[in-house]
């Protein structure tokens, strides 16, 4: 395991290298098929992910948001999120991470998670039993016990699902709870495990946008469950993610649950 985490810091900051390279005012994006912009960053580091696992790791399979290298009978798939924050990062503004986590095959649960903040220099790491980290740091959830004065984000629309945000929305408004929604989930939910955050809900179905934060809210003391509040795989596209400090975790569900459609 610690092989495999120097390895994934190494390529964070090689990845990182990249961003940085790209990140302006006057970045250039195209479109893709689901009307979401995709920039040079964002493919030059997905490529680079595959290099290297396929250097290290060749009998790994790679799951990442622009390109995959799946392989027959792999015990670990790499699953990755090259720019998470793309549409921030095309604009110039510094909302955007690089997320990559190692998944077991065999039940879907990631082992290992890394999420890097390459603006604020702030790396978040988790390992199995290991703890999560902040840079050096050990990190833990919140303990509030009241949704009075906290934060919890909220990430994509809910159609992929078949969810509405709004019944929950309305609710933490009633309850004095601030949402926030910045246009990397990644870089939002990442704060529950930081403990400044008390929740995150993704209404969405990557894989990509989950894997790390999964690990890293565990091991910092907190929950994740799907929108149903049923254990998900994360090497396949899946039923949102509902991630807390564990304290809330029942009463976001009620509230998710009222917006099925």
């Amino acid at each position: 395991m610690k092989e495999y985490l120097e390895f994934a810091k190494k390529l964070a900051k090689e990845a990182e290298e990249i961003a940085l390279k790209y990140f302006s005012f006057e970045t250039k994006n195209t479109w893709k098929q689901d009307d979401t912009p995709l920039t040079k960053a964002d493919t030059e580091i997905n490529d680079l992910v595959i290099k290297r696992i396929n250097e290290n790791y060749p009998s790994h399979s790679i799951l990442g948001e622009e390109k995959s290298n799946k392989k027959e009978g792999s015990q670990y798939v790499w699953v990755c999120d090259p720019i998470d924050g793309t549409i921030a990062f095309s604009c110039g503004l510094p909302i955007f991470v690089f997320s990559i986590a190692l998944v077991g095959q065999s039940n879907g649960q990631p082992i290992l998670g890394l999420i890097n903040d390459p603006i604020m220099k702030n790396m978040y790491w988790a390992c199995k039993n290991g703890g999560a980290y902040r840079n050096s740091q050990k990190i833990f959830v919140s303990k509030d016990t009241t949704l009075k004065n906290t934060y919890l984000n909220t990430g994509a629309s809910g159609e992929d699902v078949g969810f509405s945000p709004l019944p929950l929305v309305k609710s933490l408004s009633e309850k004095k709870c601030t949402q926030m929604k910045f246009p990397s989930f990644i870089y939002g939910g990442v704060q529950v495990a930081n403990g400044k955050f008390v929740g995150a809900v993704y209404y969405g179905k990557y894989a990509h946008d989950v894997a790390a934060l999964k690990i890293l809210t565990e091991e910092a003391g907190g929950k994740v469950t799907d929108l149903h509040g049923d254990q998900r795989r994360y090497d396949q596209d899946g039923l949102g993610c509902v991630v807390s400090n564990g304290i809330f975790h029942d009463e976001i569900l009620e509230c998710v649950k009222l917006g099925k459609l």
